[in-house]
C-alpha cells in the first residue's frame, strides 16, 4: 500500500490545513506543465498523479481514518516500516531536502541493516557532501561486503574515488569488479579513462 503521508511529505499527525499547504507546494513544484523535456514531463506527471491521489484520500476525515486503519495494519513489520522510511527519503531527496532525506535513510538502514538498496542510496546522498564522502565510501564498501557480486556498489565506490581524485583506489575497485564482469563495457571504459590520467 502506498504511504500517502510520505508522498505529501507530512507526518500522520498533520492537520488538514498543514496538509493542504504541503499539497499546494508540491503541486507547484511538480506540475508537468513546468517541464519542457518529455522525460521530465512524464516523470512529473506520474508524481503529480500520486500527489493528487494522496491528497484526495487524506483530505476527507472519514477516508483518512479508514486509510490510517489499513496503514497501521500494514506497517507493523520492520520491512514495511523500513520501506516507508526509504520511500519518504527518496521523495525528500527529489525535492533537494537532503538533510531530512538522510534521517529517513538512516531509519531505513537501522531497521534493515542488510538491505543494499538502502546502503547505496544513503551513500550516494552522503557522497554529494565533501565532508561526508568518507562515510559514503564506508557504506559502499559495506554493501560490497554484504554482496561481493553487486555491480552497482562497486560502480558507486569507484565513481566516488574518481571524483575525489583517488585514481589508484578507483582503478583497483574497477579491476576487482572487472574480474566478476569481464564483458562489462562501462567498467572497461571507466578503467581506460583512469589509466589515461
Amino acid at each position: 500500500m502506498k504511504d500517502f503521508y510520505s508522498i505529501l511529505g507530512v507526518t500522520k499527525k498533520v492537520s488538514t490545513a498543514e496538509m493542504r499547504l504541503a499539497y499546494l507546494k508540491l503541486v507547484r513544484a511538480k506540475h508537468p506543465d513546468q517541464f519542457s523535456d518529455p522525460e521530465q514531463r512524464l516523470n512529473a506527471g506520474r508524481e503529480f498523479q500520486q500527489i493528487n491521489e494522496a491528497f484526495n484520500q487524506l483530505r476527507d476525515k472519514k477516508t483518512r481514518q479508514e486509510y490510517d486503519q489499513v496503514l497501521e495494519k500494514e506497517t507493523s513489520s520492520p520491512e514495511l516500516e523500513a520501506q516507508g522510511y526509504f520511500e519518504k527519503g527518496l521523495l525528500l531527496e527529489k525535492t533537494y531536502q537532503n538533510e531530512k532525506a538522510l534521517k529517513f535513510y538512516y531509519e531505513a538502514m537501522r531497521l534493515q541493516p542488510d538491505n543494499i538498496e538502502y546502503l547505496l542510496a544513503t551513500g550516494r546522498l552522503l557522497s554529494k557532501d565533501q565532508s561526508k564522502q568518507h562515510q559514503a565510501a564506508d557504506l559502499f564498501q559495506s554493501a560490497i561486503d554484504k554482496d561481493p557480486n553487486h555491480l552497482d556498489a562497486y560502480l558507486e565506490l569507484g565513481e566516488l574515488f574518481t571524483r575525489i581524485g583517488m585514481y589508484v583506489r578507483a582503478m583497483r575497485v574497477y579491476e576487482i569488479v572487472l574480474g566478476l564482469y569481464p564483458a562489462n563495457r562501462e567498467l572497461k571504459r571507466r578503467l581506460s579513462q583512469l589509466k589515461s590520467k
